[in-house]
């Protein structure tokens, strides 16, 4: 989600505009990077605490002598190799609720017309004509079902004998009987 579409959201239930909210997220951007580079902790309050990790910069690939100890290093040595952001408890206990995937692999099962039983038979027998076997990951992809659905059904298809399985493991292939 983009700062945009956040604030956006944050409009319709406050009364501070987009713009207010881009104004303010721009000034605190400004103030943290200014206490930030002289090696402070900034505090974002509700949020967590933004801190810099600082490595040193000499190396022979500049010309400059390898360190082999900490008393070589001088602050012009130093540079910010990352800013690190640690969540406050209070905010990660926010994000207990159950997790939900920006983008599914396969669409799940009520995003998507899934054919009935016979109409799923009917495609299964229509691949198997064609291709001689068929692995869970096909018939995933064919009856937009999870893993373990997909599974369970090809493994009902053996128990009516409408399929044999072939293989084991990763390997494993079901066959028209």
């Amino acid at each position: 989600m983009s700062f945009y579409e956040l604030a956006q959201e944050i409009e319709k239930t406050t009364t501070y505009t987009v713009a207010d909210l881009e104004g303010m997220m721009e000034a605190v951007a400004h103030a943290a990077a200014s206490h930030l580079n002289n090696s402070e902790h900034v505090e974002l309050k509700g949020l967590g605490t933004l801190s810099v990790a600082i490595a040193c910069n000499r190396d022979e690939a500049r010309h400059m002598p390898v360190i082999t100890s900490p008393s070589q290093v001088t602050p012009r040595d130093l540079h910010v190799s990352r800013v690190n952001f640690d969540a406050k408890l209070t905010f990660m206990r926010r994000l207990t609720g159950p997790f939900e995937q920006a983008h599914e692999r396969f669409p799940s099962n009520k995003e998507t017309d899934v054919p009935v039983l016979a109409e799923r038979r009917a495609l299964l027998l229509g691949y198997l004509e064609s291709h001689g076997y068929i692995s869970t990951s096909q018939y995933m992809r064919l009856t937009h079902f999870t893993r373990s659905h997909a599974r369970d059904e090809l493994n009902a298809f053996v128990h009516e004998g409408l399929l044999r399985r072939s293989g084991a493991g990763t390997h494993l292939v079901f066959v028209k009987s």
